[in-house]
């Protein structure tokens, strides 16, 4: 009788299962994190491009404050609400540069440790023959 008691296997698939799920669960949560917080860099850097690019087409005047808002509207269309903070070019230095950032970042399980905050930037050439109005 001993011997049909040690080759039972009944009840061990269950007994792996439970104590390799909660390492499954963290797994999956993390991945879910991760790619949240990636998707929203990457939101982050596409509406930067975009603000610097609308504001190295256009005046200096008008330049930052275009810049600024076709950004925030990119980040509002994302459901991303970041500061964003533009410099208008000048004699020295030629380029519209636009950096978001979003601090605090809340992760949307939270079981795995993600940034507290997101930082994107870009910039692009002045396409003025001069920066001045």
């Amino acid at each position: 009788m001993s011997r049909n008691r040690l080759k039972s296997t009944d009840g061990v698939a269950a007994l792996e299962f439970g104590l390799v799920l909660p390492l499954l669960i963290v797994i999956l949560t993390g991945i879910v994190d991760y790619g949240h917080a990636y998707f929203v860099r990457l939101s982050m850097s596409n509406a930067a491009r975009e603000g610097a690019r609308i504001g190295a087409t256009l005046p200096a005047a008008d330049a930052a404050s275009v810049a600024k808002t076709t950004t925030e509207a990119y980040l509002a269309r994302s459901g991303i609400d970041a500061t964003v903070t533009v410099s208008t070019p000048s004699q020295a230095e030629p380029t519209v540069d636009v950096e978001i950032t979003l601090a605090p970042f809340e992760p949307l399980v939270g079981l795995v440790p993600v940034p507290d905050h997101l930082h994107a930037s870009a910039a692009m050439r002045w396409e003025l023959p001069s920066p001045e109005p």
